[in-house]
């Protein structure tokens, strides 16, 4: 049984548009966990457009953490972008995978954004954060 991990405010990070997309990415989360409670039959005609939502969703809160870090000269900003290219590589072959008519796991892929986005958001964002506290934001 994959354990389900949803949004806290321990994840804020203090600056208003990420952490409401990063509940977001949360929810998402969420509903490929409702995926994976389902009979695989009935999966399979939700599991493309949940992936493909993720990907969307993912690519444009990314944009919004690398604008940020640009207009902060973030000193950490490649490490970090770095970061989310890796996300994008998973999530992308996943959906390549399925498109294939592979199999997904998605108890495994759940696993993977959630572990990812806990550790991203209280380690990684959170010094984004703290960093962009303390340096002019227009």
């Amino acid at each position: 049984m994959v354990k389900h991990i949803s949004w806290n405010d321990e994840y804020k990070i203090g600056y208003h548009l990420i952490d409401s997309q990063h509940r977001r990415l949360f929810e998402i989360a969420d509903e490929i966990y409702s995926l994976t409670q389902k009979e695989e039959a009935k999966q399979k005609e939700d599991i493309i457009l949940v992936l493909q939502d993720c990907t969307k969703y993912t690519l444009s809160h990314f944009s919004t953490e690398e604008k940020l870090m640009e207009e902060i000269k973030y000193p950490a900003m490649n490490a970090h972008i770095n970061q989310h290219k890796e996300f994008k590589v998973k999530v992308t072959e996943a959906i390549s995978d399925y498109s294939r008519g592979n199999s997904v796991k998605l108890e495994d892929l759940y696993l993977f954004i959630v572990e990812w986005l806990v550790q991203h958001v209280t380690k990684v964002d959170k010094a984004l954060g703290l960093y962009a506290s303390t340096h002019q934001v227009n």
